[in-house]
């Protein structure tokens, strides 16, 4: 049977709008005057903390190198940690479904392109951090995020399968880039992140979800 792989924001839980806090966190405390508002802002905001301050820094005409944009991630962290579920919720159906996946001994792993740190602490507040005890990898886990395959494929290796046996479940293009270097198939989630904010289309998907609760659809037939 196969296994699961998942992506987390935008997949497991909706984020968006405590990344989107969080950044304009760091430009209100940096005395900047732009914010992340509306459809675009939140467009930026579900592309992560560093794409959230590359847009800052940009329309404020600050120039910027790599080691400015570490020093300004650290800080966009630091207000993240202040409203990390504020306003984060699972989407429907998740628990109800991880749960019914296990009991049917579907082995459950997570990749995020979020920090350990953080991904570890927001789903335990928001009680998923047990389904994903075998297999958690964050951004600096491996020392690579995706699309780069590794850290998917430690995912996968520390779940004890190999690429063929696993579902990667995502939202992004990052996602599927990921899926598709490591030799994955991809499962998108079309009520995610990605599609509603039209920055991806899951076009290489071997299976589309409406609901979360459509995985159960794909082991139906499984026991």
């Amino acid at each position: 049977m196969k296994a699961l792989v998942f992506d987390l924001d935008g997949t497991l839980v909706d984020t968006k709008y405590d990344m989107l806090d969080a950044g304009n966190l760091v430009f209100e405390n940096q005395g900047w005057k732009t914010r992340l508002e509306g459809f675009s802002g939140l467009q930026t905001a579900i592309q992560g903390g560093r794409a959230i301050l590359r847009y800052g820094l940009q329309k404020e005409g600050i120039t910027f190198n790599d080691k400015l944009l570490k020093d300004y991630y650290q800080l966009y962290l630091n207000n993240y940690d202040k409203v990390l579920d504020n306003k984060s919720r699972n989407y429907d159906g998740v628990v109800d479904t991880l749960s019914k996946l296990q009991l049917k001994g579907v082995k459950l792993g997570l990749c995020t392109n979020k920090p350990e740190k953080h991904a570890r602490e927001l789903l335990k507040r928001l009680g998923l951090i047990d389904f994903f005890k075998d297999s958690f990898i964050g951004s600096d886990t491996v020392g690579i995020a995706k699309p780069d395959p590794k850290p998917l494929l430690e995912a996968i290796y520390r779940l004890d399968k190999t690429p063929e046996d696993v579902f990667f479940v995502g939202d992004t293009n990052t996602d599927a880039n990921a899926a598709k270097n490591a030799n994955v198939d991809f499962i998108f989630c079309e009520y995610g992140h990605g599609r509603i904010y039209k920055l991806a289309k899951g076009e290489s998907a071997a299976f589309k979800l409406e609901n979360f609760a459509d995985l159960l659809n794909i082991y139906k037939d499984k026991s």
